[in-house]
C-alpha cells in the first residue's frame, strides 16, 4: 500500500451510475394510447412502457391526440330533430266593394224633449232635439242639415233619422269635442230619455280592397298579411286605410281575389306551415299541431 492508501495493482473503481434515458428536443413519445369517454370529457391515457425517438415530437403528439378526439366524437347520436308545427288557420278573400266611412257619438236629448217624450196628454210628440258631442276633426267634417242615425241603447235594433241643426264652435277644452246638435222632427214615434248614439256618415270610398281586419297583423316591418302559397304562407307588407265594420281598407300590397290568412294569422311567420281548415272543423283556430 503506498502513501495515497492504495494496494499496487490494483486500480480505484468508481461507483456505477443508473443511466436514465434523456428526452432530447424533438424526441416522440412511442406507446400506446387510449381514449375513454366519461361525463365529464375525454380522457387521453399513454400505456407505461414508452419509448422515447423520433422527431417532432409536439407535431406527432397533438395528431394522436386530434385523432383520439376525432373518434370517440363519432360515437355522439344524431341529436333529434325538433318537431315540425302546422298551425291551423282560416282564410278569407280581399274584396273590392265601397267602404262607408262613419263616425258615432253618445249623447243625450234636452229636457225639453224628455219631458215632451213623458207628457201622457200628448198624443203626438213635438221635436225631438239630441245634443251629441263629436271629436273636432269629425265635427269639422259636418255639415247643416245632413242626416244622423239614432239609436237608443234601450232599444238599439230600432232607428230614427235626424237632422243636423246646428254646430257649435265653442271647443271643450277636457274632451276636444265640439257640441253638434241633431233634431228629429215632430211625429215621430222614436225617443229615448237616457243616452243617443248618433251615427254620420263622412265619406263613402269606393271600389277599395278590404280584409277581414283578424287577417291584418302588426309587426316591426308594418302591417302584413299572411298569403298562403301551398302548405306554406308568403308575409305581405300592406298600407292599410280605414277600418269600419270588421273590415280593414288595403291601400297597397294586395289585389281582390287574394286569399289571406284570417284566424291564427298572429301565430305565423314568414315561410311557416300552415293548414287550412274549414269553419266547423276541429281543432280551434290557430293552434299548432305537431309533424313527426
Amino acid at each position: 500500500m503506498d502513501a495515497g492508501g492504495t494496494t499496487p495493482g490494483m486500480e480505484e473503481v468508481e461507483p456505477r451510475r443508473e443511466q436514465r434515458p434523456r428526452t432530447t428536443p424533438g424526441a416522440v413519445v412511442e406507446g400506446r394510447v387510449r381514449g375513454e369517454r366519461s361525463r365529464h370529457g375525454f380522457a387521453l391515457t399513454l400505456s407505461p412502457a414508452l419509448s422515447l425517438k423520433g422527431e417532432g415530437y409536439f407535431v406527432k403528439l397533438a395528431l394522436i391526440a386530434a385523432l383520439a378526439m376525432l373518434a370517440a366524437g363519432c360515437g355522439k347520436k344524431e341529436a333529434d330533430k325538433p318537431a315540425e308545427k302546422i298551425v291551423n288557420v282560416t282564410t278569407a278573400v280581399a274584396m273590392k266593394k265601397d267602404l262607408t266611412v262613419t263616425e258615432s257619438a253618445v249623447g243625450s236629448a234636452t229636457s225639453l224633449s224628455v219631458a215632451q217624450a213623458l207628457d201622457p196628454t200628448s198624443v203626438r210628440r213635438g221635436t225631438f232635439t239630441i245634443r251629441l258631442p263629436f271629436p273636432e276633426h269629425v265635427a269639422r267634417q259636418l255639415r247643416i242639415g245632413q242626416s244622423v242615425r239614432l239609436t237608443s241603447f234601450d232599444n238599439p235594433d230600432k232607428a230614427a233619422t235626424a237632422r243636423i241643426k246646428e254646430i257649435r264652435p265653442a271647443l271643450n277644452s277636457s274632451t276636444q269635442t265640439l257640441e253638434v246638435i241633431a233634431e228629429l222632427p215632430a211625429g215621430h214615434e222614436w225617443y229615448s230619455v237616457g243616452s243617443v248614439r248618433g251615427e254620420v256618415v263622412l265619406n263613402v270610398h269606393r271600389g277599395t280592397t278590404v280584409v277581414p281586419e283578424q287577417a291584418v297583423v302588426l309587426r316591426p316591418a308594418g302591417a302584413v298579411v299572411y298569403v298562403p302559397e301551398g302548405g306554406n304562407v308568403k308575409e305581405r307588407t300592406v298600407q292599410t286605410g280605414v277600418q269600419r265594420g270588421g273590415e280593414t281598407e288595403i291601400l297597397t300590397g294586395l289585389k281582390p281575389g287574394e286569399a289571406v290568412v284570417v284566424d291564427g294569422a298572429g301565430m305565423l311567420s314568414n315561410g311557416a306551415k300552415i293548414k287550412v281548415r274549414d269553419s266547423g272543423e276541429a281543432p280551434a283556430p290557430g293552434v299548432a299541431t305537431e309533424k313527426k
